[in-house]
């Protein structure tokens, strides 16, 4: 799959089921009721299902604030700690006492301390009250109680108790014992990290209410509590159990797009490959989807559930852009995309079903004025006639509003097919997709193109009126657009006109200007014809499929005969690139466009033919070697569809050696 088809299968999937979620989805609450304090109502309100009462913010701020601060403190082995303190310690006692022993002593006693860790009280007080500390170490993690581990204080205290035996006036002592200081830091970012996976972890959730309980008895005051409990009852009734059935249905929606898809892929090819189609059908049936949303939305007050759906339009388009079949296709899935959200799926299905099947079967012929008015009569009678029938058998149909039901199916016909026949131009122009109706206004010899063809390059119209001919019968045969192959037949050559003496069929009497050319120069000169033929039709506004057709006639083929010269001529063959000699492409898109190639090359290899009997060998080569060669890999051409070429170009080609009658009288009576 290509890319492109890619990216536009995705965006119509997701515009459609966007669509179907913000048109066709349920409400959202079971109980919508919009009540005031100090309301009364007559009945009792019940929680038709369990739904959960968060605490209050405030309630639930004092809560995790509470679990917060009984996270303990978290104290960190500082190992950068001891050694300096000791360097620098024990020359200070060895100067103050005078005594090695005392002093080995004492800082042997504060070294055992600082292994087992010391604290500063005031420093954790700052971020917490409680008595749990976690040490971490090298070692890990320990859980202790702050009161079991050393506190500054405690040890500065020690060292001052052990010097009192020295004559130590207490500044001295205290400045002594100041030396000391902790080797647990508080990290409170450890803390936080963990006191942060506590928190994510705690639920919001009061209590829960069970399906059945009393939300408020009959005639008592509605109390501001009362709408806190409605108010949450709409929340978690569209969390989860609203949840579970739009996904359900959107699941299902996906499911019966991605079986269009497959259809498309399979049987309309050329839509598939080609992006302005690919999407023109999808903008069809978005709009139809759209529009019945909005319909159904605008009347469901009036007319309890509406049974009249925009499908005419959708039906109407498909089949005037496409094919019958493929809108009597794409009207029941879209029927059935209805039937997951009406309340009557059944009836809806019918309805919908019947009347964008007439439309679909009736209107696709625009050159026919009366197919209007016959597909929105017969639509809206299938329409009103399924309904009534439904009706009968009591399939579960609103009888109170029959009437407007009625008057919904035959005025919904008028509608969708009357706005499809008025988006018929602009949808013409805006995705490049013509109709029969446009192929065939420029279908005729008449136009002041072909015109001007018949005076300026008369050698290229007789051969242009041969290829459309070829190229419409052979359409005709295979089942694909014969105005369109026609009519690329007539234009594919209207680039000649700018200089049409470059072309043989229009050199009479004249030397052919290519004997004095390099054959580089010749085949720039042969080629350009496509771009400046696409030039003339953009110019004249022709529609987008002919000049489609007019830039893919030759394909990405070889002009072999000035190649072939190229080589002859060339000191180095091997610098003869085939690049320079054939056309930029690209290869043919459609059928169409794939016949018209096949009728140009079949016209021009059997015009010097004198008879005949080598035509059909003739034909058959010219079509295997551009189905070997490639050129018609990206246009959906079956073997079938090969064989049946070669049949009616053989029989339209030999049927111009008609046999003429030698010595025809000529009235003289004298012979």
């Amino acid at each position: 799959m290509k890319i492109r088809n890619l990216l536009s299968g995705s965006l119509v999937a997701a515009v459609f089921i966007g669509t179907f979620y913000l048109f066709f989805m349920p409400d959202k609450h079971i109980i919508d009721l919009e009540l005031n304090v100090g309301q009364t109502l007559p009945h009792d309100i019940v929680a038709p299902v369990d739904f959960d009462l968060p605490y209050h913010e405030e309630e639930f701020c004092e809560i995790r604030d509470g679990i917060l601060q009984s996270i303990p403190v978290h104290l960190k082995f500082d190992q950068e700690v001891w050694q300096p303190l000791r360097s620098r310690l024990y020359p200070i006692l060895l100067l103050a006492t005078y005594d090695s022993s005392f002093t080995g002593g004492m800082v042997g006693e504060l070294q055992s301390i600082y292994d087992e860790g010391v604290f500063d009280l005031l420093e954790v007080r700052e971020v917490y009250d409680g008595e749990q500390a976690v040490l971490i170490s090298s070692r890990g993690t320990e859980d202790r109680q702050l009161f079991d581990i050393n506190e500054i204080e405690d040890v500065r205290d020690i060292l001052e108790i052990r010097l009192s035996r020295w004559s130590f006036s207490s500044d001295e002592l205290s400045e002594l014992s100041s030396i000391l200081r902790p080797n647990l830091i508080v990290d409170d970012s450890s803390r936080r990290a963990t006191a942060e996976i506590v928190v994510a972890g705690l639920s919001n959730i009061d209590t829960t209410i069970i399906a059945g309980t009393v939300l408020l008895k009959a005639n008592e005051q509605v109390t501001s509590r009362t709408i806190e409990y409605l108010d949450h009852l709409k929340n978690t009734t569209m969390e989860n159990r609203r949840f579970k059935h739009v996904l359900s249905l959107l699941l299902l929606v996906l499911l019966i797009t991605g079986l269009a898809f497959f259809y498309v892929h399979d049987i309309m090819p050329d839509t598939w490959v080609a992006v302005n189609r690919f999407l023109l059908l999808g903008v069809i049936w978005v709009l139809s989807l759209a529009a019945t949303g909005t319909l159904w939305l605008a009347l469901a007050k009036s007319a309890s559930f509406p049974c009249a759906s925009l499908v005419t339009f959708g039906a109407a388009l498909t089949s005037i852009f496409f094919h019958r079949r493929h809108a009597v296709f794409f009207t029941l899935v879209f029927s059935m995309v209805l039937g997951l959200v009406h309340p009557h799926p059944y009836s809806i299905v019918l309805i919908s079903a019947v009347s964008g099947i007439l439309a679909s079967l009736t209107v696709w012929d625009v050159r026919e004025r009366r197919s209007v008015p016959v597909a929105i009569g017969l639509a809206a009678g299938g329409g009103v006639g399924v309904f009534l029938l439904l009706h009968i058998l009591n399939t579960s149909l609103y009888s109170s509003s029959i009437g407007e039901s009625i008057l919904g199916l035959l005025i919904v016909p008028v509608i969708g097919i009357g706005s499809a026949h008025a988006l018929l131009f602009l949808f013409e122009k805006m995705f490049g997709v013509y109709t029969v109706l446009s192929i065939d206004e420029v279908n005729k010899t008449a136009h002041p193109l072909l015109k001007q063809m018949r005076e300026v390059a008369p050698g290229t119209w007789n051969h242009s009126q041969t290829v459309a001919e070829l190229a419409g019968r052979a359409a005709g045969a295979i089942n694909a657009w014969e105005s369109l192959a026609s009519a690329g037949g007539y234009f594919h050559d209207i680039g000649k006109m700018t200089d049409p003496e470059q072309f043989i069929e229009n050199q009479r009497d004249m030397e052919n200007p290519h004997d004095r050319m390099n054959p580089w120069e010749s085949a720039r000169n042969i080629i350009e014809h496509v771009n400046d033929g696409v030039t003339m039709a953009e110019k004249a506004k022709l529609p987008r499929a002919v000049i489609d057709i007019i830039q893919q006639h030759h394909g990405v083929g070889l002009t072999k005969y000035f190649y072939n010269k190229a080589l002859q001529e060339s000191d180095d063959p091997e610098n003869v690139k085939k690049a320079d000699f054939s056309y930029s492409g690209p290869r043919p898109q459609t059928i169409e466009a794939a016949l018209v190639l096949l009728a140009d090359q079949a016209s021009s290899s059997t015009k010097n033919l004198t008879a005949p009997e080598g035509v059909a060998e003739l034909v058959e080569r010219v079509i295997d070697e551009n189905d070997l060669e490639g050129e018609l890999d990206d246009c959906h051409l079956t073997r079938r569809n090969l064989k049946t070429i070669v049949k009616v170009f053989t029989s339209v080609l030999e049927s111009k050696f008609y046999k003429r009658v030698s010595n025809y009288p000529t009235g003289d009576s004298n012979g």
